[in-house]
């Protein structure tokens, strides 16, 4: 089969990028035919691919009307009027389309700046998914919200996974670390997230620090740092600024539990992450991680700071030994569910669907 990938842009701090990115560097090792097109060839800060990937610019895709060599087209994404243009070229040729809206359509997403979307949404968005001959989901709970705006085609659910490294010991340290990776944007609730931290009691959080990991967007990061100085958490709160590869893989070595409570989460592709390494997390209810306190492998609460103050009550309050093996729970959930390996087999099977 022959594959053609829509996105963008692969830019590396972006789970739509990741998935896309590994997806088609997963085929290619299994043998399939890959393109992918981007808006930007030349674009710096891009998602590494596997070089057997043919990477070209959506333009010349928009060429390609007489003989098309694709079975089958990917678009990642909502919005861009590009990719309609590519949805409107699929049309033309024929070409079955799988869509996949990574959570742009979760109620929250569609609320926010609604004012963007409402002209784009009546004119080609809702056209173009109802035209499209499968959906994606990355999780249950956005299957649901994809059926919730009256799509009736096939939806195939297909997660974000991670590669499993290899296991560092846990070190005894008198510096524990609360670790948050992603943008730093006013959805991933940062705000909720600094304030239960202040809300601890001094003498549990003494030897905590909380560490954000990620690109600032929006200039979100500046009102963050008034409300962690109004707070007088200076010396807790840390901005590192966006981290990739090996570097990425150290703050998640050496973090104690990761934190991701978002308004709202079609996946949560960090919360893996943080579970391959051996690492507990905390999640809020707006995000589809209730398996991780089925699992108990972390916490899955509300993100009200008062709900929030509670469950990391709870974690400093543990030993150290009670955190490593609640990470080996969540490792073995990995193991089982959330490899790239198992990721790709799934999505192949909704491709061979419509192939």
């Amino acid at each position: 089969m022959f594959f053609l990938h829509v996105i963008t842009g692969l830019r590396k701090a972006a789970g739509t990028s990741t998935f896309c990115g590994e997806i088609c560097n997963g085929l290619v090792q299994a043998g399939f035919d890959v393109t992918l097109a981007v808006c930007h060839l030349d674009a710096s800060d891009c998602y590494p691919i596997d070089p057997r990937v043919k990477l070209i610019s959506i333009d010349e895709v928009l060429g390609k009307d007489k003989n098309c060599e694709f079975d089958l087209v990917h678009i990642h994404g909502l919005w861009t009027p590009v990719l309609h243009q590519v949805s409107q070229w699929a049309k033309r040729n024929n070409l079955p389309v799988v869509w996949s809206p990574h959570g742009m359509l979760a109620p929250w997403a569609m609320k926010h700046k609604w004012w963007k979307k409402c002209l784009p949404w009546c004119l080609y968005q809702k056209g173009d998914l109802k035209r499209a001959k499968m959906l994606h989901a990355t999780s249950e709970q956005e299957k649901r919200w994809i059926a919730g705006r009256g799509f009736k085609q096939p939806i195939t659910v297909a997660p974000l996974g991670t590669q499993l490294p290899s296991l560092k010991p846990w070190a005894a340290k008198r510096e524990r670390v609360l670790l948050f990776v992603g943008r730093i944007y006013p959805v991933k609730a940062l705000d909720r997230l600094i304030q239960a931290f202040a809300e601890v009691p001094l003498e549990v959080r003494r030897d905590w620090r909380l560490r954000l990991v990620g690109p600032d967007q929006a200039g979100h990061k500046e009102s963050l740092e008034l409300r962690v100085k109004s707070l007088e958490l200076g010396e807790f709160v840390e901005f590192v600024g966006p981290k990739f590869g090996e570097e990425l893989n150290c703050e998640y070595d050496t973090c104690d539990c990761l934190a991701l409570v978002s308004h709202t989460e079609n996946f949560g592709a960090t919360v893996v992450d943080a579970m391959a390494h051996g690492k507990p997390v905390i999640t809020g209810d707006k995000t589809p991680w209730e398996e991780v306190s089925e699992r108990k492998c972390g916490w899955w609460v509300s993100n009200e700071p008062e709900k929030l103050s509670a469950a990391l009550c709870e974690l400093m309050a543990m030993s150290d030994e009670d955190r490593r093996q609640m990470g080996e729970r969540g490792r073995q959930l990995v193991e089982e569910k959330y490899t790239w390996d198992a990721v790709v087999k799934e999505m192949v099977k909704g491709y061979e669907l419509l192939v």
